[in-house]
């Protein structure tokens, strides 16, 4: 079987199905895909020994079916999911607005979420709209001199013990997690012909939605808005 550092497998945990979705490249949205039904003793879909077991033999199946070693993949889970909101304020005396000025407020509001809501792991970082000296803005009003400037940011974020329970299941295939992705923020960006849940979850990490701040490793990256990476991570 082929070892492909370009590989793009996203996989779904969804009610009571698994889907495997094999992207032909980055910028395709054909490719291979299946879906298992899961077995009717598997009743919490994130029991860790049985699901770990089921995961393990269908990766196996599909890799025979692609001849393809899945290494890294994508994970979009329907586990549920807590939403948080936070407006951050900055004063000047007519300065302009500039992307540090939205690195450091975004910084802030992670910090904020993560140190009051332990229990919590952000997967999705959304900003709702820019306020400019009372003005409301849902792209960044860049080099607009202002007194005051609002940001207000979303949170879309899942149970800790949600995001180690599928690491350990892909850990223990052997594989990397590059990614969670929340089910019911991606589904919103499904479509009627969209035959896997997966290929929602794609359209997320390809940056579908302009709003939302991309994070990857220590980096983040504002789709459709920044053109650099930015670490705001400390």
């Amino acid at each position: 079987m082929i070892n492909n550092e370009n590989q793009f497998f996203y996989l779904a945990i969804v009610g009571q199905n698994l889907h495997i979705d094999y992207f032909e490249s980055k910028d395709s949205y054909s490719g291979y895909q299946k879906n298992y039904l899961m077995p009717d003793t598997l009743d919490d879909n994130l029991n860790l020994i049985v699901l770990s077991k089921f995961v393990l033999e269908k990766v196996k199946d599909f890799e025979k079916e692609v001849g393809r070693f899945i290494e890294k993949v994508y994970v979009i889970t329907d586990a549920k999911y807590n939403k948080f909101s936070l407006s951050l304020k900055n004063k000047y005396d007519s300065d302009k607005i500039k992307e540090t000025d939205v690195v450091r407020l975004i910084s802030d509001a992670k910090q904020q979420i993560s140190r009051n809501n332990k229990d919590f792991a952000i997967l999705h970082l959304l900003v709702d709209k820019y306020i400019v000296d009372g003005e409301e803005y849902l792209e960044f009003p860049e080099n607009r001199s202002y007194k005051e400037f609002i940001i207000e940011i979303s949170f879309i974020t899942v149970q800790n013990s949600t995001v180690k329970t599928l690491n350990k299941i892909f850990k223990d295939c052997n594989i990397e997690v590059k990614k969670i992705i929340s089910h019911q923020y991606s589904s919103s960006f499904a479509e009627k012909s969209d035959i896997s849940p997966c290929i929602a979850g794609k359209k997320v990490t390809d940056g579908i939605n302009p709003s939302e701040v991309m994070m990857h490793n220590l980096y983040t990256k504002k789709q459709g808005l920044f053109e650099k990476m930015f670490n705001f991570f400390s």
